[in-house]
Parts: C-alpha cells; sequence; structure tokens
C-alpha cells in the first residue's frame, strides 16, 4: 500500500516549511533544547499531513494573532454533512475542526509569554460555483481549553473559553485540493465567569485536502 505520494509531499512540505520559520524564531539566550524542542513539533506535523493517520479530510495551517500576541496553529478536519442545502447558488456544507494553538506574547519572548490552546468547532461552509477556483465562506462557533487564565493583560476568567470564527477564502487546484483563506476569531468565556476579556485574532490559512 503506497502512503506517500507527489501531492502529500506537496502539503508535508508547505507544513514543514510554515512550522520550520514559525517555531524556530529563537532568540539567542534561550537554550538548545528550545529549538530542539520546536524543530520536533515542525517534523511530526510534516508526518501527519504526509500519511493523514488520522483519516481527515484536510489539514490546515495558520499564521496570524493580534493584540501583541502572535499564534500558529494546525489543525485537522473531517466531514460533517457535504450537502445540507442550497442557497442563492451557494452550497452549504459541515464538518468539524480539531485544531492545536501556540500563543506567544510579543512582549515576553520567555516561556511565562505562552499559552497552549486545543479547540473543537463545528463549521459550516457556503461554497461558491465549482472551477479552478472556487469561493468559499467558513462561519462556526467552537469551544477552546487554554493552559492559562491570564495571558498578558488579558483576565479570560476560566481555561474553558468559546470562540467564533468567520473566513473568507478560495479553493485553488484541478480537483480545489488547496485552499487560502482570511480569518476572524475572537476568544471569550461567553461571561460564564467574570472577568471576561476576550481576545482578537486575524489569520492567514493553507488548507490542503486529501
Amino acid at each position: 500500500m503506497r502512503i506517500f505520494s507527489f501531492s502529500s509531499l506537496k502539503a508535508s512540505l508547505m507544513t514543514l516549511f510554515l512550522f520550520s520559520f514559525c517555531s524556530t524564531q529563537v532568540h539567542a539566550g534561550q537554550p538548545l533544547e528550545s529549538l530542539m524542542w520546536k524543530m520536533s513539533v515542525a517534523t511530526t506535523a510534516a508526518l501527519i499531513a504526509t500519511t493523514n493517520p488520522l483519516k481527515a479530510r484536510g489539514m490546515t495551517t495558520e499564521i496570524g494573532g493580534g493584540d501583541h500576541v502572535s499564534v500558529v496553529r494546525a489543525g485537522a478536519q473531517w466531514d460533517w454533512n457535504d450537502d445540507l442545502l442550497e442557497v442563492f447558488g451557494w452550497n452549504v456544507s459541515s464538518y468539524w475542526q480539531l485544531d492545536f494553538s501556540r500563543w506567544q506574547s510579543t512582549l515576553d519572548a520567555s516561556q511565562t509569554g505562552v499559552n497552549m490552546t486545543v479547540g473543537l468547532t463545528p463549521m459550516f461552509r457556503f461554497t461558491g460555483k465549482k472551477g479552478y477556483v472556487q469561493p468559499y465562506l467558513d462561519v462556526g462557533v467552537g469551544v477552546n481549553l487554554f493552559t492559562v487564565s491570564r495571558f498578558q493583560e488579558h483576565e479570560f476568567g476560566s481555561n474553558f473559553q468559546f470562540s467564533d470564527q468567520f473566513s473568507v477564502g478560495a479553493n485553488i487546484g484541478k480537483r480545489n485540493q488547496w485552499g487560502f483563506a482570511y480569518k476572524f476569531q475572537h476568544y471569550s468565556n461567553g461571561s460564564v465567569r467574570v472577568p471576561n476579556k476576550g481576545i482578537n485574532f486575524h489569520f492567514l490559512t493553507l488548507t490542503y485536502q486529501y
């Protein structure tokens, strides 16, 4: 059984490049172990993107941030319902997204300026007419767990957070296997606890669909 193809090679190389670039931006004063750990994460992400052991429909890589925070994220997507309905010529479908993020404060380059997150989001996609370039809109509201409840001046109130997100982008390629998008995302605990100082992020998203 062949588990390695040219398409998966392209996906893994792109993932490896993005993660290597973001995760190896270390300062000279940081220990070698930090660099080695980050390179291990990049290698693992590339191998997952290559072999697709999770049987996902697609993998995503995102770079972005806001409010003195830089964020790098990797995620996987699974189909939920490919054909919900059609609205003004746009097909509506749904999928699940599981993602892992690393926040790094741009004001504090040490480990104390780090927040790790995991999120699960049901997403709804509005897809335009199929072609070499196929536009789409994504909307979703999900749940997230943070490793910290206070980050810089942000008091999130709890480690459990909601997130709502909106993306606009396009799928490109002979089978629309590459996706490029802009994403806006807002985190808050939905006033379940106080304080509830949320945070907004902007992302550039790269997706590869198997």
